[in-house]
């Protein structure tokens, strides 16, 4: 599971900071653009070389997670090879700031885990340098909530560029994994590592807009790097999260029509419907809250309601003592389909000399019986025609046994 990236409380600070206006606080566009200081538009890794992983180790080294102790990689003499020292540092900072896993490999989430230590910093300065007599202007925690006081429209964006930030970041940590394992095509698998590198830029953006106040422009900056590491993952072999979910709500809400056609029919012919209705109500009221969380981009939680609301159906469906249509045509498929496996197995055995008459006959009676469960499902009687299927399969049975 990727890190959350996002607290409350701490964006509560920032917007605090904000409006404080102490000297000593920077402004938090020059805070995003400090972050950016070290420019991570790519994964960061052993074997990789660049200036990147020299501002890397400087970061690293700062922060107390040393790289070396003496010699390259030593504060003062960081290098820009990441090598089995580098990795170690990494995992005890990832550790340290509870990204996971702490695999010692600098990707997005540890980058955005970077971007927070960078916060952490700026938020350590502003209440080492407030003076005393302001102390009591700086609120660390929110305000309680007026009952009846609905959230500002401002707080609303703010949450709602968070989720989709937080969405953007698990897509791409997955397309990630998937570009990694892919090996079919080493040209094709370049490609899509540069795409995940404009991906990575992108991301990059929507969190500086995030931080810069800009959430509508966060937003659909995150939107995009969703879609496209959704594109990039699916590119590379793998399945989304987002087609996973789509296909199991088509397959659920077919489900869904099948048990209230059922449900109806039983109400008509004054069936036993048992708890059927309220299973029904309550399937819906999933399968609803399944479809609110698919377009909210929450895909995992689409699945679990979908899912839930599956197995109230398969309950209802129980419930119902009505014979289907569906049920009807399966029994009567199975029954030719034994039928024609027991013609074969008896013809082979006449063809080594035994004796079928026997079998023939109960094969004929069951033919019969076939015919009068079709010519029932053609009268759209779909009790007769299961009546009629399992007598032809009684008399198969009977058939081979005289084999």
């Amino acid at each position: 599971m990727y890190v959350s990236v996002f607290s409350t409380t701490r964006l509560f600070v920032l917007g605090g900071l904000l409006f404080i206006g102490l000297a000593a606080v920077v402004p938090l566009q020059a805070h995003a653009q400090s972050a950016n200081e070290c420019a991570f538009s790519r994964t960061l890794e052993v074997g990789v070389d660049g200036e990147d992983v020299r501002c890397l180790q400087t970061f690293l080294n700062k922060s107390g997670f040393t790289v070396a102790e003496s010699g390259p990689g030593s504060p003062g003499n960081e290098t820009s090879l990441f090598r089995a020292l580098t990795k170690e540092a990494v995992m005890e900072w990832q550790e340290a700031r509870n990204v996971t896993p702490a695999s010692g490999v600098f990707g997005p989430i540890s980058q955005a885990a970077y971007l927070l230590a960078l916060i952490d910093n700026l938020e350590d300065q502003v209440v080492a340098q407030t003076p005393i007599e302001d102390a009591d202007e700086i609120t660390l925690e929110p305000e309680p909530e007026v009952a009846g006081v609905t959230t500002s429209a401002e707080d609303e964006a703010r949450e709602s560029a968070e989720e989709l930030l937080e969405a953007a970041f698990g897509a791409v940590r997955d397309a990630e994994e998937q570009v990694a394992d892919y090996d079919e095509d080493e040209e094709e698998q370049e490609d899509l590592e540069d795409d995940l590198l404009d991906i990575r830029e992108d991301l990059y953006d929507a969190l500086q807009s995030y931080f810069d106040g800009d959430y509508a422009e966060a937003e659909e900056l995150a939107v995009e790097v969703f879609e496209d590491a959704t594109d990039v993952l699916e590119d590379a072999g793998g399945e989304s999260d987002k087609s996973e979910a789509e296909d199991i709500l088509d397959d659920v809400e077919d489900l869904y029509d099948e048990v209230e056609e059922l449900f109806d029919e039983a109400e008509d012919n004054d069936d036993d419907v048992g708890d059927a209705e309220d299973m029904l109500e309550e399937a819906e009221e999933l399968l609803e809250d399944a479809k609110d969380a698919f377009d909210s981009r929450n895909y995992r939680q689409a699945v679990s309601d979908a899912l839930d609301a599956e197995e109230l159906l398969e309950d209802a469906k129980d419930e119902i003592d009505v014979t289907s249509e569906n049920d009807a045509n399966e029994a009567v498929e199975d029954a030719k389909d034994e039928f024609d496996d027991a013609e074969d197995e008896i013809d082979e055995a006449k063809d080594d000399g035994e004796d079928v008459d026997e079998a023939e006959d109960f094969l004929n009676d069951a033919e019969r019986e076939i015919k009068r469960a079709e010519s029932a499902l053609d009268e759209d009687d779909w009790e007769d025609a299961m009546k009629f299927a399992r007598k032809a399969e009684k008399l198969i049975e009977e058939a081979l046994d005289e084999l």
